[in-house]
């Protein structure tokens, strides 16, 4: 069975002049303006751009993501992994890693908490596995 993790970040930073962050969490992005959160989507998947593997392809695949927080303040590690989910799985689909993202070819997702960051930015492992096939 192939696999592969990566390590990505839990924000993002926007603007040319004046950098601004922006967490990715559920709670935070659904009080953006439409062209923050396509602004947020896009530069979260030029990140990916530069750390996924271009020579794999999964048909089918499962996800695991484990959350190391930058703080011990209380999150809900859905919030977290939810948006970093939706963003991350639109990149493995728009580099040709996997066909598509439902549930044809993605067969389960995790969410974890892993700890806290001693860097104390905040970031998550992410393991993309092949998965056996399994008609539904």
């Amino acid at each position: 069975m192939k696999e592969f993790t990566i390590k990505m970040p839990i924000h993002v930073e926007l603007g040319k002049t004046k950098k601004k962050k922006y967490y990715l969490n559920l709670n935070i992005m659904r009080n953006q303006v439409g062209h923050v959160i396509n602004n947020t989507k896009k530069e979260y998947k030029r990140i990916a751009y530069g750390t996924l593997p271009t020579n794999v392809y999964y048909e089918n695949y499962s996800l695991i993501y484990e959350l190391f927080l930058p703080n011990r303040l209380k999150r809900d590690v859905s919030n977290v992994c939810s948006v970093i989910d939706k963003f991350f799985n639109d990149a493995l689909v728009e580099l040709g890693i996997v066909p598509e993202d439902n549930y044809h070819y993605l067969r389960q997702i995790t969410y974890k908490l892993g700890g806290y960051d001693e860097d104390r930015k905040g970031y998550v492992l992410i393991t993309v596995k092949e998965e056996d096939y399994e008609e539904m």
